[in-house]
């Protein structure tokens, strides 16, 4: 008598509706005849993603078998969702796309058996205190400014004497809550703003060019790793601008760093990998290179990165991060391409006020409104042809209130270029931005 062949199984996405940052991930599991479970939050905005993937078979979200609606804090219904799935389907792989699911991604994963980060990556990397202090030789002088005595924290706070400094939350993600302070009395002024009962860190600041390290990871060894040029709202416009640190551009590989300091860059996040004993998965570490080549450790996620990234890799590389991604969760033997174009992702700055347009007459590349579509527009890598513009994207509303950049959901549009070389790349950015317009009323 012979037996049934075992059936794929199936993948469980964690913060699913952010999966339209991740197009081929859920193409790759269906490929494999896997069945694709997610997992997120209930809210108006993700039913809206559920919805849109519903509706639209070509929505990278759109094969997707069944939802749960769990916040991410909930590890013990998680875990219990997980194995009533795994009863009927035999789960065999978890991948975290929210950074709140990181934790309970990594509880799921041990007590299954499934390649994952592991337990400590997946707490520490969850918390930048923990980050600090296990990753004390990367890392920045910092102290903790707790949420349950307001006078202890006062106290701390009176005796930091390094500045400038930033106040950033314990577990914050996309910017949000991390602020330059010059001196005491700004500090003092940002605290009494901030909600006493959530516990922040306060440290130095680290001045110097900074990057992102996006790692494939496998049985503990990078299998892959390469360096993201960053560019950030740091020290630009107004004072009250110039006091936060969102990210408004991505240069996949990054063209500015030497040899040398790619190198120190790479060796420093190998060395933090194996303080956190990360096995499986991918990891996004963002790092600040002083002009004295130190390399700093800024945070590290194990997760994929945010933005459009992985999409950069896509066009810089020829070959989707994603279908790397879900082969290491599988526990396949993975590989992935070095980079053979220069790709860009800018995000123009704006004029507060309500948002009228998002125009860019000149250019072949249609501008596709976000709150439209509900995914990104899908690309095409190329090989040796000139520069292209991939994707202009707004990523607010016709009548939204735009405010001063202080966090990643702040920002209003955003572009894709690619070019075979640096110096084509920064002619090609210097064309779009001449041509695209983020049209405000500032009176309305």
């Amino acid at each position: 008598m012979t037996s049934a062949p075992t059936p794929p199984g199936a993948v469980v996405l964690l913060g699913a509706m952010l999966g339209g940052r991740y197009p081929e991930l859920v193409p790759a599991a269906l490929r494999r005849g896997l069945t694709v479970l997610g997992i997120d939050t209930d809210t108006a905005r993700a039913r809206r993603f559920d919805q849109a993937r519903r509706e639209n078979p070509e929505h990278p979200l759109a094969g997707l078998a069944e939802m749960a609606w769990l916040p991410g804090e909930r590890h013990e219904e998680i875990v219990q969702q997980v194995l009533d799935w795994d009863a009927e389907h035999r789960v065999a792989a978890v991948v975290p796309f929210g950074e709140d699911y990181v934790e309970a991604t990594a509880l799921v994963a041990d007590l299954l058996g499934l390649p994952a980060p592991g337990l400590r990556a997946g707490r520490v990397c969850r918390n930048k205190l923990l980050q600090r202090r296990y990753l004390a030789a990367q890392s920045p002088r910092s102290v903790l400014l707790p949420a349950a005595d307001r006078a202890d924290r006062a106290d701390r706070a009176a005796a930091w004497d390094t500045f400038p400094a930033v106040v950033k939350p314990l577990d914050g993600q996309a910017s949000s809550g991390v602020e330059r302070v010059d001196d005491l009395a700004q500090l003092a002024a940002v605290l009494a703003e901030r909600d006493e009962a959530e516990a922040l860190l306060l440290e130095e600041l680290v001045a110097g060019h900074e990057v992102s390290v996006e790692s494939l990871v496998q049985h503990g060894v990078p299998v892959f790793a390469a360096v993201t040029g960053k560019r950030t709202n740091e020290g630009a416009g107004p004072d009250e601008a110039a006091r936060f640190f969102v990210e408004l551009g991505h240069t996949v590989p990054d063209p500015e760093l030497s040899p040398a300091a790619r190198r120190a860059v790479l060796d420093a996040n190998a060395a933090v990998l194996a303080r956190l004993d990360f096995r499986d998965g991918i990891a996004h570490a963002e790092y600040r290179v002083t002009a004295e080549g130190e390399v700093r450790l800024m945070e590290i996620a194990a997760r994929a990165a945010g933005d459009n990234i992985l999409t950069l890799y896509h066009l810089a590389t020829g070959a989707p991060l994603e279908e790397a991604l879900l082969g290491i969760a599988l526990g396949e033997p993975t590989t992935y391409p070095e980079p053979r174009r220069f790709v860009r992702q800018v995000y123009p700055e704006h004029t507060p006020g309500v948002l009228l347009d998002v125009t860019a007459p000149g250019l072949d590349t249609e501008v596709s409104w976000l709150a439209e579509r509900w995914m990104w527009p899908p690309v095409k890598p190329l090989s040796d042809e000139p520069g292209a513009v991939h994707m202009i994207v707004a990523g607010r509303a016709r009548g939204d209130r735009l405010t001063g950049i202080k966090a990643s959901s702040d920002r209003s549009a955003m572009y894709v270029i690619d070019a075979p070389t640096p110096t084509e790349l920064d002619e090609l950015q210097a064309r779009v931005d001449a041509a695209l317009t983020v049209e405000v009323d500032p009176n309305g």
